[in-house]
């Protein structure tokens, strides 16, 4: 399935802690993100460009009758 363009965009790697990875993949899946995505929201948040965020805060609440 092809996925929508998200703009001009470049890899970054690094390395982090055993205990933040699993905490960032318990996230992840909570929040049904690729780990990409939520790495690259929440580093578009912490760097004061929330207009970059594309995914990160976007859930859908239920509705409640």
């Amino acid at each position: 399935m092809a996925q929508p363009y998200k703009g001009p965009r470049i890899g970054v790697s690094g390395r982090v802690p055993v205990a933040v990875k699993h905490l960032l993949d318990q996230k992840r899946a909570e929040l049904g993100l690729t780990e990409s995505q939520l790495i690259a929201d929440v580093l578009s948040l912490y760097v004061g460009r929330p207009d970059l965020v594309r995914e990160l805060g976007q859930e859908v609440l239920p509705l409640t009758a």
